[in-house]
């Protein structure tokens, strides 16, 4: 084979293989997908089995509803560690549509567990445990919310044991979100809404880690 065949063969076994390559990362990225919408599901089914046991007072006051609701929160985290991936600037693959149902199924899965944990909190006076609302809107802090969410993260790291925290997008289009919007007039980001001990306190502005761990 000489000199100028040898480099049209090596030109077309290039592109082969970079077309074979971007076929390839599309295929996982799909099965991820469709991965996190089958946990999804799963967890729907266990916030069902969830609201059920919250209907019985002796199910909800013992330590096993508890861990199940733990269990609920450490399920619905994973699909949220899929979402910052495929809403990053590292997927070539990024699909706004799926991006957006996902992340719906995400909120809503977020706010039920919230719902049920405070009901737990509430009807069983457990009052060693903290609930952070975190609202954050990129559109207008984007720098400012990232080291927020850095802050909370780290905090919850922590503080696992008497600390959930629920963050949510303030720029989605989410019935519930526009009702927390119109609840706290919230007009500016980052925003926290912190609920111990029957109490709720509100912060419209950055808060630092010193400020938060008075309240865990």
């Amino acid at each position: 084979m000489d000199n100028k065949n040898m480099l049209i063969y090596s030109i077309v076994l290039s592109l082969l293989t970079f077309f074979l390559g971007i076929i390839l990362g599309y295929i996982l990225y799909q099965f991820s997908f469709q991965q996190s919408i089958l946990q999804v599901n799963q967890i729907n089914s266990l916030v069902i089995s969830a609201q059920y046991l919250a209907e019985s007072r002796q199910l909800e006051c013992t330590n096993n509803y508890f861990s199940f609701l733990q269990y609920l929160k450490s399920e619905i985290a994973q699909v949220g560690t899929e979402l910052t991936y495929l809403q990053s600037k590292e997927n070539l693959y990024y699909n706004k549509g799926e991006v957006q149902y996902l992340k719906s199924q995400y909120f809503n899965l977020e706010y039920l567990q919230f719902l049920l944990t405070k009901k737990y909190i509430d009807t069983c006076n457990y009052n060693n445990f903290t609930l952070i609302l975190y609202f954050y809107n990129n559109n207008y802090c984007s720098t400012e919310c990232d080291q927020e969410g850095e802050i909370l993260s780290y905090l919850y790291a922590n503080n696992e044991k008497s600390l959930y925290i629920y963050s949510f997008d303030s720029s989605y289009s989410n019935y519930f979100i526009q009702y927390y919007d119109v609840e706290y007039n919230i007009t500016s980001w980052p925003y926290i809404v912190i609920i111990k001990n029957n109490n709720t306190y509100v912060f419209n502005k950055f808060v630092n880690l010193t400020t938060l761990e008075n309240y865990v």
